[in-house]
């Protein structure tokens, strides 16, 4: 279940599911749910688990492909990276001004991602339902503590 909810409203939309009321129980335990603030998240959420990936691997790949576009290519602008599928390849979209300016086959990075998140809990159980660029940032400054 995809909730999409302004920015305004994210701590109130979670507070929904997992404070004491919360409207999640078993019968809707095998929900996966996660909650954006944008049209585009909304269907870039739809068509990662479409194509039966893990978002939060999906926002370590972009942080991955920012760094290997800006690495080879400095000059290059941009303001977000997207997921989509074409023609039954994963890419991410490079997206400037509003503009597609360019996309990343993203398939050998996300199965190098994906063997390396050991310590992401099972998709299912996991209570992070805002996952986003903020989120892997955090994540990744919790382990480099650890």
């Amino acid at each position: 279940m995809i909730y999409l909810v302004p920015e305004s409203e994210v701590k109130k939309t979670y507070e929904i599911f997992y404070e004491k009321n919360a409207l999640a129980d078993y019968r809707t335990e095998k929900y996966l749910y996660r909650i954006v603030t944008s049209a585009n998240q909304l269907v870039e959420k739809i068509q990662i688990f479409d194509a039966g990936k893990d978002d939060r691997i999906i926002e370590l790949v972009k942080l991955l492909a920012a760094d290997s576009i800006l690495k080879n290519n400095p000059d290059k602008e941009f303001d977000e990276l997207r997921f989509a599928v074409d023609d039954g390849t994963n890419i991410l979209i490079i997206i400037n001004k509003g503009e597609i300016t360019g996309a990343v086959d993203i398939d050998n990075m996300y199965e190098f991602a994906s063997s390396h998140c050991n310590d992401f809990k099972d998709l299912r159980n996991d209570d992070e339902i805002v996952i986003n660029r903020e989120w892997i940032l955090n994540k990744l400054a919790e382990a480099e503590n650890e």
